[in-house]
């Protein structure tokens, strides 16, 4: 608690009574960290500015991460992105659907979450993706999402929503480079399989 209350200090007037009551509700700062932007606003007071911050922060940190993944899935680096994947998402509570767009070259432009849901499910928007990819001027994009169970295999409305979103994409100039399912152990991708 010492370290999460020297952490809020800068932020907040009573660090010391926001991290008890954040330990209380998430269980451990590690549950903190990865808990949901939503559940994290909604455990944040009217006057207090820490879920801010540590949204802001985690971005950051997932943005460098994406250094030295640029055009990994072209097949320069699968390895590297897989154990990359694995590392930041594989632990998550709930699924989590992950974006990363690209040039016409494959070079990263940005990375976004697309949307958090429950223990078995996340929605694919393909308005709120090719809204996005639309308004950096991307031509790739690359969907990840973790499955919570463990399991890397895709699920049949994985594979269906996949599909559907490839063959929109087309008809804007845009390409579906590939959609990974991140399990406890090991990185799926649905067009090595042959899914879309």
């Amino acid at each position: 608690m010492f370290r999460l209350s020297r952490l809020l200090a800068p932020l907040e007037s009573k660090p010391d009574q926001i991290a008890a009551r954040l330990l209380s509700r998430f269980g451990s700062v590690r549950r903190l960290a990865q808990a949901p932007v939503a559940e994290l606003r909604d455990a944040a007071m009217a006057d207090e500015n820490w879920a801010d911050a540590l949204i802001a922060v985690r971005q950051l940190l997932e943005s460098v991460s994406l250094d030295g993944s640029a055009s990994v899935w072209e097949g320069r680096d699968q390895h590297a992105l897989s154990a990359r994947l694995l590392t930041t998402m594989r632990k998550l509570p709930e699924e989590r659907l992950v974006a990363i767009f690209a040039d016409s070259q494959g070079a990263v432009i940005a990375e976004e979450t697309i949307a958090e849901g429950s223990r078995a499910t996340v929605l694919l928007s393909p308005r709120l993706v090719f809204r996005m990819a639309l308004s950096l001027d991307a031509r790739g994009i690359l969907l990840i999402h973790n499955h919570p169970s463990g399991s890397a295999e895709p699920s049949l409305l994985d594979i269906e929503s996949t599909r559907t979103l490839a063959r929109q994409a087309v008809d804007l100039g845009l390409v579906l480079m590939d959609h990974l399912v991140v399990g406890a152990h090991e990185v799926t991708s649905m067009k090595s399989r042959g899914l879309f």
